[in-house]
């Protein structure tokens, strides 16, 4: 039988009763002209209002939740990611054509020939140490209450490791060294992905002006990460912060 997974606009979608994402029956969202993507062969991700999903969540049993609770879940990135895409890219950049998207939902054309992809941006993150100390450098970004670690966009023309040391003298006026991968996230709410690196700074204070976009910048040791908001469960930030209060 052929399920849906309907998604809202601001990201929110059912928790099952045993806390799973919920796929539900296509008979149950009918209607033509909803923005819909293939998953996978029997299940479609649909753009549902928040008024449909909380209606089907009660009908399902279960709860209306923010997508970050099923972040490593690979079904549910993908919808979310999709679905964004084709709510934002709705024309040709070339020729400024309405886009027709394929019968999966995923890949455009326009008045020209060629395909048009979802786009994904790169973006870096990452967990910095104080050289010879049991601290981590955090920030709490003007718009969240809030802390996490160091983030950004990658530029044009820089390599991963580039940009993370750029974000981290922008952001914080610290210089870095000893970068290294850690891992990486799909971030589907901004089409994001998150590549995330450890670093090290002899750097106690800023040396350099900052671009203010974070409000507070502050060195944490384990017992302060025990009374700080810290990054949300599900995202990337969160399990680079927790693995290193866990080994300290």
């Amino acid at each position: 039988m052929t399920t849906v997974l309907p998604v809202a606009a601001d990201g929110h979608v059912i928790a099952a009763p045993d806390g799973r994402p919920a796929a539900v029956p296509a008979d149950w969202l009918p209607g033509a002209g909803r923005t819909s993507v293939r998953i996978d062969v029997d299940l479609t991700a649909v753009r549902v209002s928040a008024g449909e999903l909380a209606y089907v969540a009660e009908q399902a049993g279960g709860d209306v939740v923010d997508w970050h609770l099923f972040a490593g879940d690979r079904v549910v990135a993908k919808a979310v990611a999709l679905l964004r895409n084709r709510d934002r890219v709705r024309f040709d950049p070339a020729d400024g054509a309405e886009l027709a998207y394929d019968a999966d939902g995923v890949v455009a054309r326009g008045g020209a020939t060629h395909k048009l992809f979802p786009r994904i941006d790169p973006a870096v993150i990452g967990l910095v140490t104080l050289a010879g100390e049991e601290k981590i450098l955090l920030g709490r970004n003007r718009r969240r209450r809030y802390f996490s670690l160091v983030a950004g966009y990658v530029d044009s023309g820089e390599n991963l490791e580039e940009a993370f040391a750029r974000e981290v003298l922008e952001e914080t006026g610290r210089r870095i060294r000893d970068l290294a991968y850690w891992g990486s996230q799909p971030w589907p709410v901004t089409g994001s992905l998150m590549m995330a690196f450890t670093a090290v700074t002899d750097d106690y204070d800023a040396v350099a002006a900052t671009d203010g976009e974070l409000a507070e910048i502050r060195w944490a040791d384990r017992h302060d990460l025990d009374r700080l908001p810290i990054a949300r469960p599900g995202s990337i930030a969160n399990r680079l912060i927790n693995e290193w209060r866990d080994r300290h």
